[in-house]
């Protein structure tokens, strides 16, 4: 099946999702920028969720870029949840090389 750029994607499929720079997937990619791409995709404006995020994952970028994804995916944040979404906030932290 081909994902298109408005289908909703899952988790499993985000987590699985190849970058094309190493052998990473995507949560592994994005890092330690998950600060910046939080707040983009969360719209969390000064930060406050993705701290709390943070907070609750004892600074662990993959568990914390997992669960940005998963309240991404719930419908808070950006709007609409697609791959489109994604890729254009990739793109506005400067990770255009996956999307």
């Amino acid at each position: 099946t081909t994902l298109g750029l408005d289908d909703k994607p899952t988790l499993p499929q985000i987590l699985s999702f190849p970058s094309t720079k190493g052998n990473t997937n995507l949560p592994q990619r994005i890092g330690s920028e998950y600060f910046d791409f939080g707040v983009l995709l969360l719209d969390d404006g000064p930060g406050a969720r993705v701290d709390a995020l943070e907070a609750k994952n004892l600074n662990n970028p993959a568990r914390i870029n997992r669960d940005i994804f998963r309240e991404w995916l719930k419908g808070s944040g950006v709007q609409p949840v697609t791959w489109r979404t994604l890729v254009t906030v990739l793109k506005q932290i400067g990770l255009s090389e996956v999307a």
